[in-house]
């Protein structure tokens, strides 16, 4: 019987093995399963640095959307210790729009698909108005991946520390260390000048910003100046499918009016060139307005990164003062034969952490900007001056 039933189980067909899914933890990437079709495109371990940008056209239209809404004041307050309010300026009372920016990075060029705007004052993306509008895109199955921030600004204003310290969330929050910034001009727009620019951190400011350090050492450790703070990355502006089939569709109304020539003399000849508008009287005040703010803020912050170096040094003296006192002291009651006091650690207690500089480079570059703004604008009206 045995026999029998051994080699009856000999001659049947030994059953497939059965196929084990991975477990998504041991997969490459990090546990993120990438589709064959997309391994060349999708850098999901972040190996390349991002060289372009292309913006959809609805994420533009939704920005200058946002540039141009009533948006609440900011608070009077300043990034460091400070004895006295900043001073009332119109720019420091201009409120810039700032959101993030949603999309995919594609061989190299950052695709934003999408962008939601945020409230005023909000400096991260883990907050909870973010978080919760990420989950609820993600509920939808609509673009959710943070890629960046957007900013409006005026008068060819730079970047402000609140789009810096933005963007160094939306970094961490991805984990992928690659983010981007794009900065679009509404006072340019509302003179019929479109201007978007994108730009990403340099590799010496992702550095300090990943370690949160933005002191004197740091800056010059990583020799960073207010003109290498960002780097200028090359934009495509992208339609739709099907806004695009749809501007095909659109064609200009045809006129009946006669066509001028030289024979009929009662149709008069139009003129070769549009008249030319000098924009001086309007726009090269408030350059000049708006770069004389930046000098003031400038110099009130340069104040209090003075003021707190200044409190630093006699925190400083009057700790060294008290560990020679304490050694002093300790010389006398060895000679007396009395037992030593514990000697003071040679660092203050709670250390002396020097202000951050953000700011203060921000400014630096803002003010460099728009005094750049208003010699071009100059050029332009003296050139149309002479026409």
């Amino acid at each position: 019987m045995t026999s029998m039933a051994a080699a009856l189980a000999a001659s049947l067909p030994q059953p497939a093995p059965v196929a084990v899914a991975p477990n998504p933890s041991s997969l490459p990437n990090g546990g993120v399963k990438v589709p064959q079709r997309m391994e060349g495109a999708i850098d999901v371990d972040a190996s390349r640095e991002v060289e372009s940008v292309q913006l959809s056209s609805l994420v533009f239209m939704k920005i200058m959307k946002h540039s141009t809404d009533t948006l609440t004041s900011p608070s009077q307050h300043s990034f460091q210790t400070d004895l006295k309010a900043p001073p009332t300026t119109a720019l420091g009372s201009r409120t810039d729009a700032v959101g993030v920016l949603l999309g995919l990075d594609l061989d190299g060029v950052m695709e934003v698909e999408d962008c939601f705007a945020l409230p005023t004052g909000e400096t991260s993306v883990g907050a909870t108005y973010s978080s919760r509008l990420l989950q609820h895109l993600r509920e939808v199955q609509t673009p959710d991946s943070p890629v960046g921030v957007y900013l409006s600004t005026h008068n060819g204003g730079s970047v402000t520390r609140a789009a810096i310290d933005l963007l160094s969330s939306v970094e961490k929050a991805a984990g992928r260390g690659k983010a981007i910034l794009i900065v679009h001009d509404a006072a340019k727009a509302s003179g019929g000048d479109l201007s978007v620019k994108a730009y990403r951190l340099s590799d010496a400011a992702r550095e300090a910003a990943s370690k949160g350090k933005w002191d004197t050492a740091s800056l010059v450790e990583n020799k960073i100046t207010s003109s290498n703070l960002l780097t200028t990355l090359p934009v495509n502006l992208a339609s739709p499918t099907l806004i695009a089939a749809f501007l095909a569709t659109l064609t200009a109304s045809t006129s009946t009016a006669p066509k001028p020539s030289l024979a009929t003399s009662s149709v008069p000849l139009p003129p070769s060139f549009s008249v030319l508008t000098n924009p001086l009287p309007t726009s090269l005040p408030a350059y000049l307005s708006d770069t004389l703010d930046s000098v003031q803020l400038h110099q009130h912050e340069a104040n209090n990164v003075a003021f707190l170096m200044r409190q630093i040094g006699r925190e400083k003296a009057r700790h060294e003062g008290n560990i020679k006192e304490r050694e002093e002291e300790n010389i006398r009651r060895r000679k007396q034969g009395l037992p030593e006091l514990p000697s003071l650690p040679a660092e203050m207690r709670g250390g002396t952490k020097e202000p951050s500089r953000l700011e203060l480079l921000c400014l630096q570059g803002q003010v460099d900007a728009l005094a750049k703004g208003m010699g071009a604008e100059a050029g332009k009206g003296l050139v149309r001056c002479y026409l």
